[in-house]
């Protein structure tokens, strides 16, 4: 949609879909409904608007984009902070219906946010016409003279025109020669449209995995991810209620991890802009304590414990989430990147699918949380060990190189002057 129709068009699509989802959702009597009402319009809108926000940053942004991520994904964590607020009290004062349906309909502002931001002719997919010269190059170009047709022809020049008159018997002559000494043209050409409705560009995009071998372990990192994200999000807060916590608690918890994933997503960019650490090395330590403190927070017994692990694992969720599309903008060009981008999201979004029945059925099994826990930061330590031993291959695929290089240039030097 994007490379079709612009991020304007797109995004008021996208908003237009999860405002009358959120609309249709308070309407609802049967609970088949919501999956097509909320899961479908309003999920699919969400997804379709934010996505094409990051691809607009991740195209367009340069030096600021980590500055740039960092402030777009916060946006969803301080949402998650204030929308819930905001629900309660229309709840309280006009009933869950009467809120959803005031919540659909401020959704509408990303419409009028588009409109006012991006053209209604900006599209940066668009291929540029391109310029191509006619007729053909002159061997000699740097050698060729080009007269002024107001300047008179010297009498040599008449002299050896009228003998070549003679020898040809052609009398226009005199007008071949003039287009012969006419400089080049440039001829803008237009490109071809691209075939809107052809499935060979989806099956060519997945050759993209070839040529960046980093992108595969990209998408196969964010689908272990995933995985272990959606087993702790989904039973953190019914884990803290079956160790004890009140309900009270179990929110406060929640909350503490919200406000953590908030400074997370704000705070990563100032390491990156002041070169401090690469984006890679701070995902990677991210995921690393992630993993850690997952796997304590299985085992915490009490409240204290809980609230402090809960707040370091938002965090650091918040460190590594908006690294994901600059690490992907640093693997492929930019005219691939939302491409790169949304084969590596899509495998990811259906593993987190199996997330949470997988910790939850463990927990049928075991009758604890623990091993649950465990599971989920299980997966995020497959992806660290996957990231550590591709940074290791890619350096020691480096060294040769290196070292080729660095004999050539020797034996350059001691060449002798005969040889150069």
């Amino acid at each position: 949609m994007n490379r079709l129709y612009g991020y304007r068009v797109t995004i008021m699509v996208g908003a237009l879909s999860y405002s009358v989802g959120l609309i249709l959702s308070s309407y609802v009597t049967e609970v088949w409904q919501i999956f097509f009402t909320h899961s479908l319009l309003t999920g699919g809108g969400v997804c379709i608007t934010f996505q094409t926000m990051v691809f607009f940053v991740g195209m367009n942004f340069k030096k600021s984009m980590n500055l740039g991520n960092g402030i777009l994904f916060s946006a969803i964590g301080l949402g998650m902070l204030v929308i819930p607020l905001i629900c309660s009290v229309l709840d309280h004062h006009f009933g869950w219906k009467a809120a959803i349906r005031i919540i659909g309909a401020l959704c509408l502002h990303s419409v009028v946010i588009s409109a006012l931001i991006f053209r209604k002719s900006f599209n940066p997919y668009m291929q540029k016409p391109t310029a191509v010269e006619l007729p053909e190059k002159y061997d000699n170009e740097e050698e060729e003279d080009f007269d002024d047709p107001s300047t008179p022809m010297s009498n040599s020049e008449k002299d050896s025109t009228d003998k070549r008159k003679e020898e040809s018997g052609d009398e226009d002559i005199e007008e071949k020669d003039d287009k012969k000494d006419k400089p080049q043209e440039l001829v803008i050409v237009n490109p071809r449209p691209p075939n809107k409705f052809s499935c060979l560009p989806l099956l060519r995009s997945l050759l993209i995995f070839k040529k960046y071998p980093r992108l595969l372990v990209m998408t196969v990192s964010l689908c272990f991810i995933c995985v272990g994200y959606s087993g702790f999000f989904v039973h953190m807060i019914a884990s803290s209620k079956y160790r004890g916590a009140t309900d009270f608690e179990s929110a406060v918890i929640f909350g503490v991890f919200g406000i953590g994933n908030l400074v997370g997503r704000l705070a990563n960019a100032i390491p990156l802009y002041f070169k401090l650490i690469s984006e890679t090395n701070l995902f990677i330590i991210s995921i690393f304590v992630v993993t850690v403190c997952m796997a304590i927070f299985g085992i915490c017994q009490t409240f204290s414990t809980m609230l402090f692990i809960a707040s370091v694992i938002g965090l650091f969720f918040g460190m590594y989430i908006p690294q994901i599309p600059s690490i992907i903008r640093m693997i492929v060009p930019k005219d691939k990147f939302d491409k790169a981008y949304g084969l590596c999201i899509v495998p990811s979004g259906v593993t987190s699918i199996f997330g949470g029945y997988i910790a939850g059925a463990i927990y049928d099994r075991t009758g604890a949380y623990t091993l649950s826990f465990f599971f989920a930061a299980g997966n995020y330590g497959i992806v660290t060990t996957i990231l550590v031993l591709t940074e290791i291959a890619m350096k020691c695929r480096c060294k040769p190189e290196r070292t080729r290089l660095s004999s050539s240039d020797d034996s350059d030097v001691n060449a002798p002057v005969t040889a150069v």
